[in-house]
């Protein structure tokens, strides 16, 4: 049983360290979409600029920093990402181009 026990602790640490090294977040005026094929029109920049039309296609342009999960990479080359925004625990699921995406910065420590 301790055996198991001690398996178990590895393998959740191991899980653990190796979701702290893909961690994503948005870039600055990232497109996110409910759909991939809304993304060609949403970036186009007379409609990007407008978050009215945006909303009214089922997109929105994100603030930097709001961290994200990739579920699925496409073969068109868009991603599928769990988007948790402030106030959204369980996040929701939106469409965006790989670069709309960024590592976050980390604060060096001396």
């Amino acid at each position: 049983m301790r055996i198991q026990i001690a398996i178990l602790s590895v393998i959740l640490s191991v899980g653990t360290a190796a979701a702290a090294d893909d961690e994503l977040v948005t870039a600055p005026d990232a497109i996110l979409c409910m759909t991939a094929d809304s993304l060609v029109t949403a970036s186009a920049p007379p409609v990007a600029k407008s978050q009215i039309v945006l909303r009214a296609m089922g997109c929105m342009r994100s603030e930097a920093g709001i961290p994200i999960r990739l579920v699925q990479n496409a073969p068109d080359g868009t991603w599928q990402v769990r988007f948790y925004p402030v106030g959204m625990s369980g996040g929701v699921v939106l469409w965006g181009r790989p670069s709309s995406f960024k590592t976050p910065d980390r604060a060096r420590r001396t």
